[in-house]
């Protein structure tokens, strides 16, 4: 008796995580049409695919560049 209900608590336990686990959902970041990119390394939305790291996105790496800090390169969230 105490083995069959060992292992009726396994299996369920077992199905409580596996349902657990489904019904996480994947959270967008960026859910505004006018800033669809997300900058995970500041973890910021932009407008443009390129961020400065101080407040500036822009639509190329050389214009990002420009402004003298590190650029990254963001990416539009599903």
């Amino acid at each position: 008796m105490r083995k069959k209900l060992l292992s009726l608590s396994a299996v369920i336990l077992a199905i409580g995580i596996t349902v657990g686990f489904a019904s996480c959902s994947k959270k967008s970041h960026c859910s505004d049409p006018e800033y669809p990119y997300w900058c995970s390394t500041a973890k910021t939305c932009c407008s443009y695919k390129y961020y400065d790291g101080h407040g500036t996105c822009w639509s190329s790496m050389e214009g990002c560049r420009s402004s003298g800090y590190a650029c990254q390169t963001c990416h539009i969230t599903d």
